[in-house]
């Protein structure tokens, strides 16, 4: 936390590094007052580019003294930088994970075309071209003629079969065409050291994870008819709460381990990039067991994705100039409730016209809003008390936020009519607006409306051609 990077500094033990809460996700929560003590703190605010960042709460004494204060000044912004970095590198490491899952599943796509072109292409022409032969064979042929051809065949069906071996290494078809269980149960099928197997999964799973429990079980069952010099291998594969349980145990020499490029580490490699692990229990003389924990959802991510996160801080300082520390405290549910407040504010998404939802819809999107928030702004059933949305912690520093996108909302198709104004103050009222601010708030969206206008006529304006009749027409349509 930030406070205790802070207070690590020796000029006061009481020092704390504070937010104003813009968000659910604010690291620290604004609050000033007496200590348990009794012993009152005072503020000092911090600043980049002018703007409010955060504040020390420290002892009153340190404002005698400015060499002290200024250490803990610095001490303060040694501690928010660091907090800083600590979330680009989080970020940067979901970055990654989620890059490695895009990975798996953009290789597994290739994997089951090329695995289809070669089962849909040279495999047919081979296949046709065996049917051929065995026609030729058919009639009378010169016994060495007959001969030739007979090994030709035997030749072509021996490719045949490499050939779809290769295309099963590829890609398992066969996990696509029948599901986990009917692939696995092949795959115990086939000659060896008998399988046991035992299958639990009632349902067709998520192509990832059915594709990647098929490669673990194939590649342990390879290595246990390689290596394992046992009798028998028994195969579990178990679906439990929302997680696929995946494991191959046999009794024989074990010394399994995952050395770089081997079949193990590709299988160790696609486990973590899926939310999984596998783990090989391998001790010499005691068996092997090779499993894994497959989840079927991809973990979510916990803030927001960097396109996302980009968009917002660009509506906020367009409109705004909130600094840009803020805006990782900001969640997606924020989002929501504030589009929520600000419809009802306007009177209730029941009562908007629809180029008033189009354009709050479109100012949602330009703020990076998830698309499951833009869904819930759809279809949104006014079922909320516009008090207990604003009442939430995240939500008290945005009621003249709210109020504004309330009146920009509504000025979509126009100047504000006297039943639209009402509804706003009415809204504002319960919000502990008061009437001055909508008022204010109300003639900021009439000034950006004129700015607007006057970067039309200067910028826009000259782009299009007027005809005759003195309408508007693109350039190069006349």
């Amino acid at each position: 936390m930030l406070g205790n990077a802070a207070r690590r500094t020796p000029v006061d033990p009481t020092l704390e590094v504070v937010y104003t809460q813009a968000g659910s996700a604010a690291p620290i929560v604004n609050v000033a007052g007496p200590r348990g003590n009794g012993h009152r703190r005072v503020r000092t605010t911090l600043e980049r580019d002018g703007k409010p960042i955060a504040a020390l709460m420290h002892d009153p004494s340190l404002l005698r003294d400015p060499d002290r204060l200024r250490s803990a000044v610095d001490a303060a912004w040694l501690a928010i930088d660091n907090e800083r970095l600590r979330a680009e590198l989080r970020d940067h490491l979901q970055d990654v994970k989620a890059s490695r899952t895009r990975i798996v599943e953009a290789a597994d796509r290739e994997r089951r075309r090329i695995e289809r072109n070669l089962h849909d292409g040279a495999q047919q022409r081979l296949v046709g071209l065996a049917l051929t032969l065995g026609l030729a064979g058919r009639g009378e042929l010169d016994p060495a003629v007959a001969a030739l051809l007979d090994d030709a065949l035997d030749e072509l069906h021996v490719a045949i079969e490499e050939l779809r071996g290769l295309a099963r290494g590829v890609h398992p078809a066969i996990v696509t065409d029948v599901g986990l269980g009917g692939a696995l149960e092949s795959l115990a099928e086939r000659p060896g050291v008998p399988v046991d197997l035992q299958l639990d999964v009632p349902a067709r799973l998520p192509d990832r994870v059915e594709v990647a429990a098929y490669y673990l079980v194939a590649e342990a069952l390879a290595n246990t008819n390689k290596h394992a010099r046992t009798d028998r291998v028994s195969v579990r594969a178990a679906l439990t709460d929302g997680v696929l349980k995946v494991s191959v145990s046999d009794e024989g020499r074990g010394g399994a381990v995952a050395v770089p490029g081997s079949g193990l580490e590709g299988l160790a490699d696609r486990m973590s990039a899926l939310g999984g692990q596998l783990v090989v229990d391998s001790p010499p003389g005691r068996g092997t067991i090779v499993s894994a924990d497959l989840p079927l959802e991809l973990p979510r991510l916990d803030r927001r994705p960097q396109r996302s996160l980009a968009a917002m801080k660009w509506i906020g300082w367009e409109y705004y100039e909130i600094p840009a520390e803020l805006y990782p405290q900001v969640t997606f549910d924020d989002n929501l409730n504030h589009a929520k407040a600000s419809m009802l504010c306007a009177g209730g998404n029941a009562l908007l016209t629809e180029r008033q939802r189009n354009w709050h819809l479109g100012y949602r999107a330009a703020c990076g809003d998830a698309e499951h928030v833009l869904e819930a702004v759809r279809g949104y059933d006014d079922s909320d008390r516009i008090e207990d949305i604003v009442g939430l912690p995240s939500m008290r520093v945005t009621l003249r936020s709210v109020t504004h996108v309330a009146i920009r909302m509504l000025s979509a198709d126009g100047p504000l009519t006297a039943q639209e104004e009402e509804r706003v103050h009415e809204g504002a009222r319960r919000m502990g607006v008061t009437r001055e601010i909508v008022d204010r708030v109300k003639q900021i969206v009439v000034d950006e409306a004129a700015l607007r206008r006057r970067r039309y006529e200067l910028i826009s304006g000259p782009m299009f051609l007027r005809n005759a009749s003195g309408e508007v027409s693109l350039p190069g349509t006349e």
